[in-house]
């Protein structure tokens, strides 16, 4: 399970080395971080590094992005998104 030490969200992008799409979601997750003025934390996990943890979360394929608020998932984006479905699932945590 994923261990929140926070009170802030966070937005885990899940990768792999051969996800060309993980990369060209960098921009667009860092930009939505840092408009939330310091409400969000971005994580990424190494699907490679750490499988257990994406079994777990049942991550199936990269890039997935999950947001969690208090150890509980409030939305999911698997594949390369268009940025405004970012943005919606970033507004969640209002």
């Amino acid at each position: 399970m994923l261990q929140q030490q926070s009170e802030k969200s966070i937005l885990v992008k899940f990768v792999a080395p051969h996800c060309g799409g993980c990369t060209t979601l960098n921009p667009i997750l860092e930009q939505l971080v840092r408009e939330q003025s310091g409400l969000l934390h971005l994580v990424e996990i190494d699907i490679t590094e750490d499988p257990d943890l994406a079994m777990e979360l049942d991550v199936r394929c990269v890039p997935t992005v999950a947001l969690f608020k208090q150890q509980h998932e409030l939305g999911r984006l698997v594949g390369l998104q268009p940025k405004k479905h970012y943005v919606n699932l970033v507004q969640q945590i209002g």
